[in-house]
């Protein structure tokens, strides 16, 4: 969250506005992909909404978590054990990485 510096003389602070369906839909969304196991669906909905939720106020887009997702995953390279072949891995998402970017 912004630190954002509080007005002394009690303006109201400026609102960010969230695409309110759009985080409503995604959480449904995440709520039927993991229908039909032990949990109930309003369980389910309850984590879908904490999730979006997140990822709104994050103010990324899929691309941009996905480009972080192999970022992580190239540094983590580093400590496989030598039975991995991790040149090979790395090209694989450093090309899927640059694809992204184009």
């Amino acid at each position: 969250m912004p630190n954002t510096i509080v007005p002394a003389n009690g303006e109201a602070l400026p609102k960010i506005a969230f695409d309110r369906a759009a985080i409503m839909n995604e959480a449904h969304r995440y709520a039927r992909m993991y229908a039909g196991r032990e949990w109930s669906y309003t369980k389910l909905l309850s984590w879908g909404l904490k999730a979006a939720w997140k990822e709104a106020k994050e103010g990324k887009t899929a691309a941009q978590r996905r480009a972080d997702a192999i970022r992580a995953e190239i540094d983590a390279l580093q400590y496989k054990t030598l039975r991995y072949d991790t040149v090979a891995m790395r090209r694989h998402l450093e090309t899927e990485l640059a694809a992204l970017a184009a």
